[in-house]
Order: C-alpha cells, then structure tokens, then sequence
C-alpha cells in the first residue's frame, strides 16, 4: 500500500494542500499521514529536578493530535465526495527537527506533500526555509503546492533536466505517477546559446533512456533561463514542474540570481522536487 506523508501546520495553505493530497491518493490508492511538528520547547534548570520544560510536553502533544484529528475528520468528510476514494488517514506529532524527522520517516512513505505559504513553490528553495531543508533531507519526492494555486490531478507536467544521473531514477519515478493519474510529460533542456558543453555522455545516455521508451527532450535556448521556463510553463498550461536537486546544483543554475525571486513570485505552479538521496518506491 501507498503513504503519502502530508505536512501541515494547521493553516490555511495546509488545508488546501491537504485536499491535493486526498485526490492523489485517491488515483494512487494510496493511503495518508497527516504529520505535524510541535514547535520548539524551551527548557530550565530546576535546583533539585534537573531540566522542567516551561509548558507542559503533554498538554501540547494532546492539543496537536486533537487538532490533527479533526483535520483528519474533515478530509473523511471530503474523501465520501470524491468516487473512488478509499483512503485511510493517520495522525501523527512529533518534535524536533522537521527535515531529520521527515528523513526518517522515508522509508515508510512514497511521498512528501506540504503547502507554501505564498508565492510559488520553487520561491522557497530560494530562501533557506524550511521547505528547502525538508527537501534537502528527504529520501521520496516532496510535493509543494502554493498557497494561491487551483491545484487538480495535473493534465501536463514538465520536467526540467540537467542531464544528470539522478535524473534517470526520477524519470522512472515520473512516468509511473503519469500511467496513474494520465498525465502528459514533457522533457526540456533549457541552456544558454553560449554555453559550452565539455562532457556529453550524461546527455546522450539519457536521450537513450527516452528514446527506448518513445520519448524525447527539447532543448530550449535562451540567456536568462528561469523565465524561458515560466514561459514554457504559461504557454502549455503546464500544472506541475518537476526537477532533481542535486544540493541546488540545477535549482541556483536556474533561479541563482536575485532578480528571479521577484519573477516568480507570483507564478502558481505545485513543484515535485527529487530529493539529493531520492530512494524510489512508487
């Protein structure tokens, strides 16, 4: 059986999140985890006891599972409105660390679903928030939706390569989400008309694997390239993008300047981002 590992922090953009995560997992017969992180409890030194915590660790663990419960219970309202919707799902709290929990917790989950807060979703790889930290500890895909987004199943989905190795694990990944929820992908390259290109077998090798596989890649040239792929992605209606992210490798190649955070600030498209240690179970 299929988990979806789904993040929430009881807001608004969680919630909306949330109800994406209730229709994948109704394509993917999937089941899900409604996980929530209990913020950090700042402790004190006690003459005779040793460390107390200021607030009680159990008052705030059994207001986290009643807050998730009733979360839970709103998405079993909604899952009875969607056909075919069988989903079972889980709460769970916990402490600490959010990115060393979520990394823990990859061998038992398929994906990571999670909210953003505003903007687009690829605009907080750029801020060292807590999505990138997530991202970059995770072992499975992390889905991010934004906040504004009227997100569905997606009907087109482009992944945007480097040619990298990693690449390849995410491809198989990505067309066996597309057999299940029947989506068009497309597979571009966006490089600068100057760039010069020293070592061309990781390209061929994958133009081979799409090519077994009736696939192809376009190349896309252009100088500043993050616009070139917003634009891809306005003219082709595309929904969701997906990448790897090799340590910001290809994400700083594509958005490294900060003139971009302002362009992209308001482009509403989910990102299904391959983490640096994606482990592929789909």
């Amino acid at each position: 059986m299929k988990k979806l590992l789904v993040l929430t922090d009881f807001s608004a953009n969680a919630a909306h999140a949330e109800a994406a995560a209730l229709q994948l997992s109704a394509k993917l017969n999937a089941d899900i985890t409604l996980y929530h992180i209990l913020p950090y409890i700042p402790m004190i030194l006690s003459n005779s006891a040793g460390p107390l915590m200021t607030e009680s660790t159990d008052i705030l663990f059994e207001d986290s599972i009643e807050h998730l419960n009733k979360e839970a219970n709103e998405l079993r309202q909604l899952c009875d409105k969607i056909t075919g919707c069988h989903t079972r799902i889980d709460c769970l709290s916990g402490d600490g660390s959010l990115a060393d929990n979520v990394r823990e917790m990859s061998g038992a989950i398929d994906m990571v679903i999670m909210g953003g807060r505003s903007g687009s979703a690829i605009s907080h790889l750029l801020a060292g928030s807590e999505t990138s930290a997530v991202i970059s500890k995770a072992r499975k895909p992390v889905f991010v939706i934004p906040a504004g987004a009227n997100w569905d199943i997606p009907k087109k989905v482009v992944f945007a390569t480097n040619f990298q190795a990693a690449d390849l694990a995410a491809m198989d990944f990505l067309l066996s989400l597309a057999e299940a929820l029947n989506f068009q992908l497309d597979i571009i390259h966006i490089s600068r008309p100057d760039e010069v290109i020293t070592e061309i077998g990781p390209e061929i090798a994958f133009r081979k694997y799409l090519a077994h596989r009736g696939l192809s890649c376009v190349r896309i040239f252009s100088e500043d390239m993050q616009p070139a792929l917003q634009q891809y992605c306005q003219e082709h209606d595309v929904e969701l993008l997906a990448m790897t992210h090799q340590h910001h490798s290809f994400i700083s190649k594509l958005f490294g300047h900060s003139e971009s955070k302002a362009v992209i600030a308001h482009q509403q498209v989910a990102a299904l981002i391959f983490p640096p240690d994606f482990n592929q179970s789909l």
